[in-house]
C-alpha cells in the first residue's frame, strides 16, 4: 500500500514539472525568466547550450568561451588566445595625439646641461610642453600595469654655425619620467626626425596621470633658432605639416 501511494505521489510530482508553463524561481517569489535564481550557481559537470526537447545542447570543448547577445541564442566559441593569456597584461585603453604647434628656442650662447632627475617638476627649469599632444587623464584600473608612450617628432637648426643640442621629457602629473638628449648639427636648415619610447610601470590608479612632453634647450648658440616639432618659416627643407608631433599612448592591465 505505501508503494502505491509513493509511486503515485511521484507521478503527480512529476506530471507538475513536466507540465511547468511559467516561470520558475530559486529564492524568489517573483520570477522573471524561465528560470530565476536569486542567488549563485554552482555546476559540477557540463553546461549544455542549444539542446530541445529532443536533442541535447552543445557542451562546448576546452579552451571555448560563452558568447551571447540579447538577439541570438548563447553560444559557445573558439577563440586564439595565446599560451599564458591570464598570466600576462592586455591592452586596456590607447590615445593618440598629434599637432603641428612645436617649441622654438632662440639661440642663447649660454648652455644649460645639468643632470635630469627622476620626478623633477615640469617648473624645476626651463621646460616647455609642446601643446595638442598631451593626453589629460591616462586612466589604470589595476595596480599592476605597464604604459608605453611612443614620441616622434622633427628638430631643426638654422643660423651661422648650424648646431644646437636640447633634451625633451615625458612628464606624468608634472614629474619627469623619461629624458633623452640629442643635438641637430650642419648647415642651416638641419634637421633630425626624433624617436621616443618609454615604459612605465604601474601608473596610480587614482591619480590624474596626466601626460605631457615638453623640451628644453641646452646648448644654442646667439646665432642660431633650434625648432622641435615645427618647421622654421626660413626653411624650406621641411613640410610644416610634416614636421609635427606624434604621441601614442597604450595601456596594458593584468587580466586576473
Amino acid at each position: 500500500m505505501k508503494t502505491n501511494i509513493f509511486i503515485t505521489l511521484f507521478l503527480m510530482i512529476s506530471l507538475c514539472l513536466c507540465g511547468q508553463t511559467g516561470n520558475v524561481g530559486v529564492r524568489t517569489t517573483a520570477p522573471r525568466t524561465t528560470l530565476d535564481v536569486n542567488g549563485t550557481i554552482n555546476v559540477n559537470n557540463e553546461i549544455n547550450i542549444g539542446g530541445n526537447d529532443t536533442t541535447i545542447g552543445n557542451p562546448g570543448t576546452v579552451g571555448d568561451l560563452f558568447a551571447g547577445r540579447a538577439d541570438t541564442i548563447a553560444v559557445w566559441r573558439k577563440y586564439d588566445l595565446p599560451a599564458g593569456y591570464l598570466d600576462g597584461l592586455i591592452l586596456s585603453a590607447t590615445y593618440t595625439r598629434s599637432s603641428v604647434a612645436g617649441v622654438t628656442f632662440p639661440g642663447s650662447g649660454t648652455a644649460t646641461s645639468t643632470a635630469y632627475d627622476e620626478n623633477e617638476l615640469i617648473t624645476a627649469r626651463s621646460w616647455v610642453t609642446i601643446d595638442g599632444v598631451q593626453v589629460a587623464s591616462v586612466k589604470v584600473t589595476k595596480p599592476v600595469n605597464k604604459v608605453n608612450i611612443s614620441i616622434q617628432t622633427v628638430a631643426q637648426i638654422t643660423g651661422a654655425s648650424g648646431v644646437g643640442s636640447f633634451g625633451c621629457g615625458i612628464f606624468v602629473d608634472g614629474q619627469l619620467k623619461f629624458v633623452r638628449t640629442n643635438n641637430v648639427a650642419g648647415t642651416s636648415g638641419s634637421y633630425r626626425i626624433l624617436n621616443f619610447n618609454a615604459s612605465l610601470n604601474n601608473l596610480s590608479t587614482t591619480a590624474t596621470n596626466l601626460i605631457q612632453f615638453a623640451c628644453v634647450r641646452r646648448n644654442v648658440p646667439a646665432t642660431n633658432t633650434l625648432t622641435i616639432g615645427i618647421n622654421q618659416a626660413g626653411s624650406t627643407a621641411l613640410n610644416p605639416a610634416l614636421a609635427g608631433t606624434s604621441l601614442s599612448v597604450q595601456v596594458l592591465e593584468s587580466i586576473q
